[in-house]
Parts: C-alpha cells; sequence; structure tokens
C-alpha cells in the first residue's frame, strides 16, 4: 500500500485481555497454525493446545485452552480430544475441539517439576524463573529473548508484589506452561502475521475482589497492577461486571509488546476477536484491527530515553554507549548540562523503538548511577535509504542514498570506502569524496552533486 508505515495491529480490550484470548486472536486474524506449531516444538515440554470456535453474545471468536497432561497420563487417552487437529511432536498436540469446557482465564495453574523433555509437566510444582529460562533458551531468536524479558517482567512484578527477590519468586497464579505458550505464541504470532507496530486502546481492568493462592485482592491483582503501570487503564464500565478482566499474562503483553498506547488511523484489512472462558453481560473477548496505518511516507513512532547523571567516572561513558547499541538502540548521545548545586552534569540521550524498552532501561540503571529513566515517545520521519556501489577512476566506492516522497534528498560517500580509496591512491580523501559525488551523479542521472 502506498504510503503505508507497516503491518499495524490495533487491539481494543473492551473486556480486558488474557493470554490465551490473544492467542486466539492471532490464530483468528490468520496466523498459520503449522507454523505456530513449529516454534512450539522447540520448547520440549508436553501439553495439548486445544483451539475451538465459540459464540460469545454472537460474536464469533477463537478459544484456547493449554492442558498439561497429568503425571503418567496416556496422551493418547479418549478424553484429551476425539477429533485430531494437529500434532506438534509426540509430547505436543495442538487439537481442535467442540466441548465447551468450564475453566475460567482468570489464573491457571499448570506447573512442572524438574524434568526432561520427553516427561510430563506434573501439576502442583511452581517453576523458578532459571526453570523456565531453560525451557525458553532452546527457542530462536529474536522469539527467545522477547520470551524471556517478558517472563522476567512477570517474575519482577511478582518479587515487587511479596517484597522479595526474581530469584526466590516461584510462579502461582500467573501459571507456568500454559503462560510459556501464550507468551511464545504471542511473540511468534505477531511476526507471523508481520505486524510491525502493536497499538492498543484503553484497558477495560474490571473491578471487584479475586481470590488467589494467598488470599482475597483487589482487581486488578497485586502483581497484575504492576505490569499495568504505564498501560492506559479503565476501571467502570458495566456495574453488573465486577470481575478480573486482565491476568498477568496479559498484562505482560501489553506492557513489553505494545509500542503505543494511542488512538490511530488506519486501513482495516481484517478483523479478529479472540475468547475468554466467561459469559458476561458484554461478549468476553478481545477484539484486533488488522491493516495498514494512513500516516505520512517514513513516519515512525520512536521511543527517546533521558536520564540527568553528576556523580559518574567519566571514563564510563564510553562502555554505557556501547552497551546501549548492543542492546538495540538507535542513537546515543551525551549533553553537558548544569545540575542542582550547580554542579556540572551529563544528560544520557537514547533513542530506539518501543519494544526495546526493557533492555534499554535494564542497561541505563545497571551500567551508570543513575536513579531514573524519563521516558517520551517523539515521532521521527524517516527517509528511505539504500547503499549503491559507484566506479570511480581510483576504484569503487559505496554511496548512501536518501530518498523522500520518491525523490532523491541526500546523497552520502561512506567514509570508510573512501577513506581506503585514499590511502591506496595517495589521492586526498576531500578530493576523493568530489570524484565519488560526481560519479554518483552520473549514475543515478542527478544534475548537481549533493552533499
Amino acid at each position: 500500500m502506498d504510503g503505508a508505515t507497516g503491518r499495524i495491529l490495533y487491539l481494543d480490550p473492551f473486556a480486558g485481555i488474557a493470554g490465551d484470548m490473544f492467542l486466539g486472536l492471532l490464530l483468528d486474524l490468520g496466523v498459520e497454525d503449522e507454523k505456530l506449531v513449529k516454534e512450539f516444538q522447540h520448547l520440549g515440554v508436553r501439553f495439548d493446545l486445544i483451539v475451538k470456535p465459540v459464540n460469545k453474545n454472537g460474536i464469533a471468536a477463537v478459544h484456547t485452552h493449554v492442558r498439561v497432561p497429568a503425571e503418567g497420563e496416556d496422551e493418547d487417552e479418549e478424553h484429551v480430544c476425539d477429533d485430531t487437529w494437529r500434532h506438534a511432536h509426540e509430547h505436543t498436540h495442538p487439537h481442535r475441539h467442540e466441548r465447551e469446557h468450564d475453566h475460567s482465564h482468570d489464573h491457571k495453574h499448570c506447573h512442572e517439576d524438574d524434568h526432561s523433555h520427553e516427561e510430563a509437566v506434573p501439576r502442583g510444582h511452581a517453576m523458578t524463573l532459571d526453570e523456565i529460562m531453560q525451557i525458553l533458551d532452546r527457542l530462536e531468536e529474536p522469539t527467545r529473548g522477547k520470551a524471556q524479558r517478558m517472563f522476567l517482567s512477570l517474575v519482577e512484578a511478582e518479587a515487587q508484589v511479596h517484597g522479595s527477590t526474581a530469584d526466590s519468586v516461584h510462579l502461582h497464579e500467573t501459571g507456568t506452561v500454559d503462560a510459556i505458550v501464550e507468551i511464545v505464541g504471542a511473540v511468534k504470532g505477531l511476526e507471523l502475521l508481520g505486524v510491525d507496530h502493536l497499538v492498543c486502546g484503553p484497558v477495560n481492568t474490571g473491578t471487584g475482589f479475586v481470590n488467589m493462592a494467598h488470599g482475597t485482592y483487589p482487581v486488578p491483582a497485586p502483581a497484575t497492577a504492576e505490569l499495568l503501570k504505564g498501560v492506559p487503564v479503565r476501571m467502570d464500565g458495566f456495574a453488573s461486571i465486577r470481575k478480573e478482566l486482565v491476568t498477568p499474562t496479559g498484562a505482560v503483553i501489553l506492557s513489553q509488546l505494545v509500542d503505543e498506547f494511542a488512538p490511530i488511523s488506519m486501513t482495516v484489512e481484517r478483523v479478529g476477536y479472540g475468547a475468554g472462558s466467561r459469559d458476561m453481560e458484554i461478549p468476553n473477548v478481545l477484539r484486533g484491527f488488522l491493516g495498514y496505518s494512513e500516516e505520512a511516507a517514513g513516519s515512525k513512532r520512536l521511543m527517546l530515553l533521558e536520564s540527568n547523571i553528576d556523580d559518574m567516572n567519566p571514563e564510563l561513558y564510553g562502555h554505557i554507549m556501547e552497551s546501549l547499541y548492543r542492546n538495540g538502540a538507535l542513537d546515543v548521545f551525551f549533553t553537558p548540562i548544569q545540575m542542582k548545586k550547580n554542579r556540572p552534569g551529563t544528560m544520557v540521550s537514547v533513542l530506539g523503538e518501543p519494544h526495546n524498552k526493557a533492555a534499554l532501561i535494564e542497561v541505563l540503571m545497571k551500567e551508570s548511577t543513575t536513579l531514573g529513566v524519563r521516558v517520551t515517545y517523539p515521532e521521527r520521519y524517516e527517509a528511505e535509504r539504500r547503499i549503491v556501489d559507484v566506479t570511480t577512476d581510483l576504484g569503487t566506492a559505496r554511496v548512501k542514498v536518501a530518498t523522500y516522497g520518491g525523490e532523491v534528498v541526500n546523497v552520502s560517500p561512506e567514509y570508510d570506502s573512501c577513506r581506503l580509496l585514499s590511502i591506496q591512491s595517495g589521492v586526498p580523501l576531500k578530493q576523493v569524496y568530489t570524484m565519488v559525488l560526481q560519479a554518483t551523479d552520473a549514475t543515478l542521472g542527478i544534475e548537481g552533486s549533493m552533499d
């Protein structure tokens, strides 16, 4: 589509969000289940993925449920499923299933004990972060890194609530195997749909109270509330819906995968619905609009991280810059500033894409002496760029050509390429630049060289 900035998925969580709802939405929008199952194979964990069409208040939707066979249960027992949809491998079974289930999507309790990848996962055992990371290590990038960051965020939220550390947390309410499947499915599903930008409207969290392992808590539950920091939410809605509408897995999808919470102008190609398990006054579904943005060509939402520092060894700045670039920063720059008590300081600015926010903030927190990071979301307009090889009397040089609106707006010889020609020929570097620009003009048919 002309002028499109990429494929957009807009979430409308008017009835909240949970991991099973998001996975159902992706399947309803057209994710190829064979490719998704292939990703699940890498996990090496035995489970049944039950997928079925349901109707919620007159809306056709897709519901998913992760079932972990009981210890010692024969995976081919008749009650697992009569109608096999597809087998991922001998221990992972997605099924099409027509029967309704009376389980709820609030909290899942599928747990795994110490086992090889050929064993079933017994329920009742809460997994540690290390155990979960070992399973996710079997995935390939970029799915592995994104899924691991999401689980780290889950565990840190639990630790914050309970006043403990991430290493000591055992996941109960957030589930284990089912949460792993839902998170990996969310990351891989977005990739399979070709989604470049995930946008979300205000999230309905529900109201009331929920019963959990440690007692009765207000909605949203404590860990969920931690994960919803920075997410626009509403807690009003229908007075009769006093229920938990956002689960921890749903909250971590919002906090880690959504690029922007804002209204959006887009051309809709397809509408999908992922179903929860409840029957409520409103349809218990997560709605999604898949299409393309109608923003001007070259427009892109980015993230700007800033931190003011006045007490750090200057030798550390170079290391911090390298670490930020390794973790996805698009640009890093330092600005001299004057801080409180008239002390000279440095403002560290990091430009990056929103999905790298957690990793970049972690670098700033761990590698610098800062106590806080400001986050804003500027909009950047980009020219399209390509590298062209041009031939001169001295040899071949690489040139970066930028176009905007279909017109060449800038031509820039690559420094390293020109410097090599200068060294080899003995011709001054500034003269090499002139020769390369002239050769570029001839190659591209541009009148007058650009600098």
